[in-house]
């Protein structure tokens, strides 16, 4: 509660406070930190809204082009190889294989087989139009995903650049609240030293 107080107190100095103009403006550039961050807030997440339309576009016109089909693997996998370092097995790669098309048709071809999968072994794979293997369509939790992760990174990237531009005030005046402490005390001395 008392840093709220002491928030408040900077950005509304009282009447008979002590306060000086950097004092002031400090304030004020804390109260225009503070719209700037509310105002980036919807624009944010207009940018989000807009990217969860379009790639939910994008899955739906991926989800009609693509169909889902089982491979037959007609050649091992490559062999089950585990890192030395991290002990676990790297990627698979192309292997020969086939499979049947919607339509009846028998089409052979490469697909990426996982390390340890036999000759015979079948797997779910994604073909396109022409029948050939494509990428798995965009799915809805990816899109909602993509929208949300591009609405918060963008509203945290802008809240890290107006901390970071407030803080670079804050010690601009701080350099010249401590320049002005200087002068005023050189010119007491002077005061004094005459007396």
């Amino acid at each position: 509660m008392n840093r709220i107080a002491r928030m408040w107190r900077t950005l509304v100095p009282s009447r008979g406070s002590v306060a000086r103009p950097s004092d002031r403006l400090q304030g004020g550039l804390l109260a225009l930190v503070v719209l700037l961050a509310l105002i980036a807030l919807p624009v944010a997440a207009s940018v989000g809204s807009e990217t969860f339309v379009r790639q939910q576009a994008q899955s739906a016109q991926e989800l009609g082009e693509r169909t889902q089909v089982t491979a037959t693997l007609l050649a091992d996998g490559p062999e089950l190889a585990v890192s030395p370092r991290s002990g676990v097995a790297r990627n698979g790669r192309p292997t020969d294989a086939t499979w049947v098309l919607p339509d009846g048709t028998r089409r052979v071809g490469r697909v990426v087989a996982d390390e340890g999968m036999l000759k015979g072994y079948t797997l779910a794979i994604w073909v396109d139009r022409d029948g050939n293997p494509a990428d798995p369509p965009l799915s809805g939790a990816a899109v909602v995903i993509d929208a949300v992760a591009v609405g918060l990174g963008l509203w945290l990237a802008a809240l890290i650049v107006l901390a970071a531009a407030y803080r670079l005030s804050v010690f601009s005046l701080d350099r010249f609240r401590y320049a002005r402490w200087q002068q005023e005390w050189f010119a007491d001395q002077d005061r004094k030293t005459r007396s």
